[in-house]
């Protein structure tokens, strides 16, 4: 006997793991270079990665206590709207394979994220909380590296002075494996500062992958006024979120495709939950620094942060 995804969505949300990625025998010939370079007018000055155990149990409290077990006496597609869950999760569940075209270029790697993914924590998400769909995953224009890198926002289009916006909750950045490597992404999200040398002018320091991607991602997010964001390759994925000054940043460990205890399907679940403010989400540490912009974003002491019966430890190592 098989079940529905809904009958109890959350072992399938534990249990679920991204398939493995059929990619091209050879590596695309691209400029992997982003066009992002040192500026003034950003103001990110530390990285503070979060604490690996830590950040995993408070994901999986957070399932438990807000993705039911029981059934939801939904199908795994909805009829009406055609969302549905698109990860398969053998022998449990009943949800089919989906056949995709291998990802032999930044198009085709889209896709794959886009289909399995996005799709599955789309309709989980609007499951779990109704209110939310008027939300979802909306692809970006094109930049000038467009061949390398992609930008997809969780948003919704509101009205507003008899004008339509897009209001953005959460970003995920995507770039192609054969240019963002596993020890790229790890340097991303080592502790780091951006502070510099006040000796060099500033379009002539020297910047490595993982700095460029720092500063396209502070860009990108301030244009959205979205602080929470997700870097993705497919085979790897990392979670993070700007302080309220968008002085700081907060950035978890590196995530394999197929991670078990948290599932890259809950974690996806439970940044989006936590970047819209639902409830018993992650809450962005409060960073001591006067902040660079104006922001009504809410903030919390790292105290805040304990998870229940746990309150002597933090996700990260703040400094007083």
């Amino acid at each position: 006997m098989t079940w529905r995804a809904p009958d109890n969505l959350r072992f399938y949300i534990q249990e679920a793991r991204l398939v493995s990625i059929n990619l091209s025998s050879y590596q695309p010939s691209v400029d992997a270079a982003l066009h992002a370079l040192p500026r003034r007018y950003r103001k990110l000055r530390a990285i503070h990665p979060l604490q690996l155990a830590l950040f995993n149990e408070y994901c999986q409290d957070w399932t438990d206590d807000f993705v039911p077990c029981v059934s939801l006496g939904e199908e795994d597609e909805d009829k009406e709207t055609g969302e549905r869950f698109t990860v398969p999760c053998p022998p449990f569940y009943q949800v089919p394979s989906i056949s995709l075209a291998r990802a032999d270029s930044l198009k085709r790697l889209f896709t794959w994220i886009d289909l399995l993914p996005l799709e599955t924590v789309r309709r989980a998400v609007h499951l779990l909380y109704p209110e939310t769909k008027a939300w979802s995953f909306a692809s970006d224009a094109d930049d000038p590296d467009h061949t390398i890198f992609k930008c997809i926002s969780w948003s919704q289009l509101v009205d507003h002075d008899d004008e339509r916006h897009c209001r953005s909750a959460m970003n995920i950045f995507i770039q192609p494996p054969w240019v963002l490597s596993v020890r790229d992404l790890e340097l991303f999200g080592k502790r780091q500062s951006f502070c510099g040398s006040s000796s060099m002018p500033w379009h002539e320091r020297p910047t490595t992958p993982h700095e460029r991607l720092w500063y396209k991602l502070w860009d990108c997010c301030i244009a959205r006024s979205c602080p929470w964001f997700v870097v993705s390759t497919y085979t790897h994925w990392v979670f993070g979120v700007f302080s309220n000054g968008w002085t700081a940043a907060f950035v978890s460990p590196v995530y394999s495709h197929d991670s078990h205890d948290p599932s890259v399907l809950q974690l996806l679940l439970f940044w989006l939950c936590s970047a819209m403010g639902l409830p018993g989400g992650w809450v962005v540490p409060e960073v001591r620094i006067e902040p660079a912009y104006p922001s009504h974003h809410l903030t919390a002491l790292v105290s805040d942060l304990a998870v229940t019966d746990k309150s002597t430890l933090t996700p990260w190592a703040g400094d007083d």
